[in-house]
């Protein structure tokens, strides 16, 4: 398979785990650690299977890629009240930066500047679409979720490629 092939196909799973984590969890934001935890999943485990190596360290991995998923939601839900133009742009960074460190468990070159500071920026650029008017009906959230989840997601693939 040629390689922009390739990355298509990855960009379009990591958004459609994106669409899933959405439809698993919903967009209210008075929900509790377990009404949040299966929308975790997806982004988790895909990003994990596609670029953790040796594979002992998937797992360890996945759950890390869950914790900083799950805390970058919180984050953004948290400043929702303080910061409210800028809680998505902080968890998008929060959350792109630790899924980098997450993933170089099992990837170190993810430890690098470039890649952290990559992954940081595609985090926050990725969270824009969550700021937009639009997003607050059901249906454009799990659009949101979709594209953060496809920016980030593909670049953690291509920074971690061998």
């Amino acid at each position: 398979m040629s390689r922009p092939l390739k990355l298509i196909l990855v960009a379009v799973l990591f958004a459609l785990a994106g669409i899933l984590s959405e439809l698993l969890m919903g967009t209210a934001l008075t929900k509790t650690f377990l009404d949040v935890a299966p929308g975790v999943l997806p982004f988790a485990i895909l990003a994990a299977a596609l670029c953790v190596r040796p594979p002992l360290r998937t797992p360890i991995a996945g759950i890390l890629i869950c914790a900083v998923w799950a805390g970058a939601f919180w984050l953004a839900v948290a400043l929702d009240h303080t910061l409210p133009s800028v809680n998505m742009l902080v968890a998008g960074l929060a959350g792109g930066l630790g899924v980098a460190l997450a993933t170089a468990i099992g990837c170190r070159k993810l430890i690098r500047v470039r890649s952290l500071l990559s992954l940081t920026l595609a985090g926050a650029i990725g969270a824009i679409p969550f700021q937009w008017p639009f997003t607050q009906n059901d249906v454009n959230m799990v659009v949101a979720f979709a594209i953060w989840q496809a920016v980030v997601g593909t670049l953690l693939y291509v920074l971690s490629e061998r």
